[in-house]
């Protein structure tokens, strides 16, 4: 099979994924609350509601930005209803009118149970919103997304590219991490977190907009990772360092690595800067190939992470770090042209048709493990749940995306040949 034959039947997969697969069960009307508005905190496996979980601002962001990505992307109707409805939902709810920014965490009745707001949650308040007002041409979530970045640019920065992890209601910086969920790991006090969904956020801004003080912060993050969360010694990226830029713990997340390392080569590419660029293409391609040499199980699916010190590798996969592969492998092939990267991201992509899509209920399993004594769903990220406060369409609906776009790329760039 031809390049350029392997690429179409990649684009085509990512195409039906997401339009037949992904977006089915969350377009569908069981996951919608008519009683108190929004959508239930929680699914279970067997399609069981709990509408006594909260509801999470992470959750709702991340459903706006699919419905409205799905709305620029393929034009349906009902894409357009359900980014609108979710975007009334999060301003009636979640926004805080007074001091702006969002709550995270809401009951189903609409009471505010945290009022906290860690830059983690507040950026799918400005993904959701950039991306509703981009597909929509909605002014008003385009004002919102504006409003919230100038905050976080005068609030929540420190330092070019760091941002607090945490802080009060009126925009003060409180101790300790928050990711919105109750499995918030506790991080040294000091340390810094890459903001790699607010830096996705900006990106959807600066398309949104073209403003350039959005390009100036995306720019601002890429020379952080460049100059600071690179490891050309481990050819990794330190998703958390402490104020001098030391890696923190020991812990490895594969899935991070190949999300930063294609999410900041766009950015490097809207910025603009060629002494950047380059230099960022060099260090993520060492990244980028360090995942593919050292990185996969023998059945071709990306490990979540490891100990750097035991090297010991988690057993099971789960949903968004095997989404993460796709895109970064097809990024590593559209960066060197080697065709070991364009493999890696089919079987990718094939272990995932296999093993993670739903053929009961729709949309991927969350956890999936894969040995000697066969297939099985298993516990771990996100538990067994079909939609929780973890659980969503954001990173496997991003990958469609991402794969249908970069596939149309490069199969424009073959025919050019």
């Amino acid at each position: 099979m031809s390049v350029a034959e392997r690429l179409k039947r990649l684009g085509a997969w990512a195409e039906r994924d997401v339009r037949d697969v992904i977006l089915p069960f969350w377009t569908s009307d069981f996951i919608v609350d008519p009683e108190n508005g929004g959508f239930y905190g929680r699914v279970t496996l067997d399609m069981k509601i709990d509408n006594t979980e909260p509801r999470g601002l992470t959750l709702t962001g991340r459903m706006l930005y699919a419905f409205s990505t799905a709305y620029r992307v393929f034009g349906d109707e009902l894409y357009r209803e359900k980014a609108a409805y979710t975007f009334r939902y999060l301003m009636d709810h979640f926004y805080d009118k007074e001091q702006g920014g969002a709550y995270i965490t809401l009951s189903p009745q609409g009471e505010v149970l945290d009022d906290s707001k860690p830059s983690y949650c507040e950026a799918f308040l400005v993904l959701g919103c950039a991306a509703y007002g981009w597909a929509a041409s909605d002014q008003e979530a385009l004002k919102v997304a504006r409003e919230t970045f100038e905050i976080l640019e005068s609030k929540m920065k420190f330092a070019p590219g760091c941002y607090y992890s945490n802080m009060s209601r009126d925009w003060k910086p409180v101790e300790g991490a928050n990711l919105g969920n109750r499995k918030t790991p506790a991080f040294p006090k000091g340390s810094i977190m890459f903001p790699h969904h607010l830096c996705q956020a900006y990106v959807q801004l600066y398309l949104a907009t073209g403003d350039e003080r959005v390009k100036e912060a995306l720019r601002q993050m890429a020379q952080l990772v460049s100059d600071t969360l690179y490891d050309p010694q481990l050819r990794n990226l330190k998703t958390i360092v402490d104020k001098d830029g030391a890696r923190v713990g020991t812990h490895q997340s594969f899935g991070h690595d190949c999300e930063i390392s294609y999410l900041i080569l766009r950015v490097a590419e809207l910025v603009g800067e060629e002494a950047l660029t380059q230099r960022l293409r060099s260090q993520m391609t060492d990244v980028l190939r360090n995942v593919l040499e050292n990185d996969f199980d023998p059945y071709h699916s990306l490990y979540n992470g490891c100990d750097l010190e035991t090297g010991v590798r988690e057993p099971s996969h789960v949903w968004w770090a095997q989404a993460e592969a796709v895109t970064a492998m097809l990024c590593g092939f559209e960066l060197t042209g080697d065709q070991a990267f364009l493999t890696a991201c089919e079987r990718q992509a094939d272990y995932i048709e296999k093993y993670f899509v739903n053929r009961e209920h729709g949309d991927w399993y969350s956890n999936i493990l894969v040995d000697e004594a066969g297939w099985h769903v298993v516990d771990g990220m996100h538990g067994f749940d079909k939609l929780n406060g973890g659980k969503c369409p954001f990173h496997n609906s991003q990958m469609c995306f991402e794969v249908m776009e970069r596939t149309a790329r490069l199969l424009k760039k073959e025919e050019q040949a």
